[in-house]
């Protein structure tokens, strides 16, 4: 064990809040980012690690989470050296950016969109050159009050992305944004999107890691600014090895008639806690939240999710799909919420969870907080169980063995959200991983067949 480890924990703090703020000037960060971050750390501090009798966390039990050991071990980890990005070759997309261990490795952008104003690059780079496009923004929706993992995110990021559309520009092809976890222990990322009033953008968050990395920490916090009469899909997928710790926290505020769409996928990880959250503030906004969860082994997963009605005139539908195999768990927490002063709201809520052998398990608690009674509709729904008897019967009839026809209903129950996967290769990577757990063998060339679901405009 190593002298970090075994170290007085208040004494390692104080020595990391000397360390933050020294690499924050080494980097030649602004002072009300170093301000930020120091900030953050004295709440990550001072906040416990969630218990299960802590408001939220009553089904997720982190007792077996050695935190001090993991940020210990990213302590003393070497820094990654910088190297010059390899040439590539966008083609079916618009830009993408690859950060490994906090280290650009790939970015590359249209040219026409360079012209434009578009601007993608790593969020510590544009900190520095073009801070009056971050400041407003970096902190601002998620600050991490009630959180250690989002505080801790908010202090020791390394791994950022920053996307910018300027005023009416219109982004036909997806952009990605890819964090690796190389080097396992810890992993800390931000990513901010700010898309201007009349603009349209697809931004894919895609998060991976080897299988060897080992037992790992995955932390982080997704910002987006859609102003008036923006269009926002974003699609959030984890892909993170089966020994890693996952948490995130997801907050997109929408202007007067902007729309953003929500994908989120989650097949990897030990535990993933992710709260996503759509602030309709703008009169007409609208949000739909859809997501897939498929676990398998012993791990976990944890959705808390807030459609929540600002502004009048606002429209919200949130589908949730997860499939459990093995004695792998999901906890599902959905809150619509209609504020006194927001009228006329549309709002859905549905999840729906397939339990695939006797030792998974599921809960869902879907719920309402409506102020006021000018509503156009406010609905709920869910349901926990085994595949349905009859139709795996009824396929059965057609001569296929019973574990074939398991399969294709679980295929069938997914493959709606997979097509909303707007990249192939990182759509045919998850589909991959859905056929793995379903026991099925599988080449590259496997993917849900059928044209993308999201198209722009």
């Amino acid at each position: 064990m190593s002298q970090l480890e075994t170290a007085d924990p208040a004494a390692l703090d104080a020595e990391r809040a000397v360390a933050i703020e020294r690499r924050s000037r080494e980097r030649g960060e602004p002072g009300w980012l170093t301000e930020q971050r120091m900030a953050a750390w004295e709440r990550a501090a001072a906040l416990p690690i969630p218990t299960n009798t802590t408001e939220g966390w009553r089904r997720t039990d982190l007792r077996e989470l050695q935190l001090d050991g993991l940020l210990a071990r990213r302590d003393g980890r070497q820094p990654p050296a910088e190297e010059a990005a390899e040439p590539m070759e966008l083609g079916d997309l618009a830009g993408m950016l690859a950060l490994v261990d906090g280290v650009s490795a790939e970015r590359q952008l249209a040219p026409e969109l360079e012209r434009r104003g578009v601007l993608l690059m790593p969020l510590e780079q544009a900190v520095r050159e073009r801070p009056e496009l971050v400041e407003p923004y970096l902190g601002r929706s998620v600050r991490g009050e009630d959180s250690k993992f989002v505080s801790l995110a908010a202090a020791l990021w390394e791994n950022g992305v920053f996307l910018y559309v300027p005023r009416g520009v219109g982004i036909e092809l997806p952009i990605v944004g890819r964090t690796v976890m190389g080097s396992g222990a810890a992993c800390f990322f931000r990513t901010l999107v700010v898309v201007e009033e009349g603009a349209d953008v697809t931004y894919v968050d895609d998060h991976w890691s080897e299988p060897e990395v080992g037992e790992a920490l995955a932390s982080g916090a997704v910002e987006i600014y859609a102003a008036q009469a923006a269009r926002v899909r974003y699609a959030n997928l984890q892909q993170w090895s089966t020994q890693t710790w996952h948490f995130n926290r997801l907050r997109a505020v929408s202007g007067r008639d902007a729309r953003v769409d929500w994908l989120v996928v989650a097949v990897g990880g030990r535990l993933h806690r992710v709260e996503i959250e759509g602030a309709l503030e703008g009169r007409g906004s609208e949000t739909e939240m859809v997501g897939l969860i498929f676990g398998d082994g012993r791990q976990h997963f944890d959705h808390q999710t807030l459609q929540d009605h600002l502004g009048n005139d606002t429209r919200s539908d949130l589908n949730f799909k997860a499939a459990l195999a093995g004695q792998s768990s999901s906890n599902y927490t959905g809150l619509i919420r209609v504020d006194q002063q927001a009228l006329r709201t549309d709002s859905n809520l549905e999840n729906r969870n397939l339990l695939l052998s006797d030792y998974s398990r599921a809960e869902s608690d879907p719920r309402l907080e409506i102020l006021n009674s000018d509503v156009v509709r406010c609905a709920h729904g869910a349901t926990v169980g085994p595949l349905d008897p009859e139709t795996i019967y009824y396929i059965q009839t057609r001569g296929l063995p019973r574990d074939e026809a398991q399969r294709l209903v679980v295929e069938a129950f997914f493959e709606p959200v997979l097509q909303r996967i707007p990249v192939e290769a990182i759509r045919k990577s998850v589909w991959r991983t859905v056929q793995r757990k379903l026991g099925r063998q599988v080449s590259e060339g496997d993917g849900p067949m059928g044209a993308d679901a999201w198209q722009t405009g």
